[in-house]
């Protein structure tokens, strides 16, 4: 018979050694831990089906604390590590679960749980609705190695498909070329490479755009030092902040690379005194220093889900990236009656697990 409970340290080894045997894969302990127990707001609540002594089934919720204008201070969960036992589906394992990990999520205070998700309906079925999918930005720099990548990602792609993909790559590549260059004011003091946790809570709050319904991950001292620089999931960070005459932060833009030379724009935050141009030219020559450093193509999520999101996306544009229709669904539940808004969640690839 599958029981159902909160997991504790000593089930950390298993719980583990069952995603690797069902995902095949090789997630170190070192990962597990500062992913699901030494996050930023607290550990998981983690939820764990057994039958007898086997795991058969897990899920949980990441702590977030979200903030507003206001500057209240919200507690959500981001739901991760989803997954039934293939021998054990179609037992109602899966809503089981949920329904478990929603009653110790509200014992907890967790306002929402959110995540992103392709298995819509799955979600949907045990309350979740699924609001908005996320949008992809991306600029390439070189056309072969990016063709390689991207058409890597889906192994049933068709002759037809891996044309397309040929196609996206030359028309990035061609975008960048006769984009316009960067030319960064002097006004600003440019960093490069060096670990930015002061300031970013200020920033995000300096970056709204007159909404007070709009909220956004509390990204404190903490949180940027555990989700970025004592992440173990990374092979390469590279941060590039501006400072303006009075010290004070007006653009953060983190990338981490790989060493198959793919990078990811983590989050790119520009102060409201910037104009769109300066903004712009900011984040060219974020793009410019780390394809100096031969990256191939570097990848973004963007939304347009709110005002915010969608200026955010203009910026991307008018720096040469091809902006695509095309993402994965984010699931949204409340656990109580706040007034949270899905849509006017501002988000970015922060809002990951931060495996890539």
């Amino acid at each position: 018979m599958v029981k159902y409970r909160l997991a504790n340290e000593n089930d950390y080894e298993n719980i583990n050694n069952f995603h690797n045997r069902v995902y095949q894969e090789n997630r170190s302990m070192e990962q597990f831990l500062w992913e699901f127990h030494n996050g930023a707001f607290g550990k998981s609540i983690y939820v764990i089906a057994e039958d007898g002594n086997k795991v058969v089934g897990t899920n949980c919720v990441i702590p977030i604390v979200v903030t507003n204008a206001n500057n209240d201070k919200i507690l959500t969960g981001k739901s991760e590590d989803t997954l039934v036992d293939p021998d054990y589906r179609g037992q109602g394992i899966f809503n089981h679960i949920y329904d478990f990990l929603f009653e110790q999520c509200k014992q907890a205070g967790v306002q929402a749980i959110w995540g992103y998700t392709s298995a819509k309906k799955s979600f949907e079925k045990v309350g979740f609705s699924v609001p908005f999918d996320h949008q992809q930005g991306l600029i390439v720099n070189h056309v072969l190695e990016s063709y390689q990548f991207l058409s890597s990602l889906n192994n049933k792609n068709k002759l037809k498909e891996k044309f397309q993909i040929l196609g996206l790559c030359l028309f990035s590549k061609l975008k960048h070329l006769f984009g316009s260059l960067s030319n960064i004011k002097t006004a600003y003091t440019l960093v490069e490479n060096q670990a930015i946790t002061d300031q970013v809570e200020s920033l995000l709050r300096n970056s709204n755009v007159n909404d007070n319904e709009l909220f956004y991950i509390l990204q404190n001292k903490e949180f940027q030092q555990w989700r970025i620089y004592d992440n173990p999931n990374y092979y390469k960070v590279h941060t590039y902040g501006a400072y303006d005459k009075s010290n004070k932060l007006v653009a953060l833009i983190v990338l981490n690379s790989h060493a198959n030379k793919v990078a990811y724009i983590v989050q790119s935050t520009f102060d409201n005194s910037l104009t769109e141009e300066e903004k712009v030219q900011i984040l060219k020559h974020a793009i410019s220093r780390v394809f100096s450093l031969g990256i191939s193509i570097i990848r973004s999520w963007l939304f347009d889900t709110n005002e915010q999101s969608k200026r955010e996306a203009e910026i991307y544009a008018k720096a040469n990236f091809v902006v695509l229709n095309k993402g994965i669904g984010f699931v949204w539940k409340k656990l109580d009656n706040n007034n949270l808004n899905p849509n006017k969640f501002v988000l970015s690839r922060i809002s990951t697990q931060g495996v890539i």
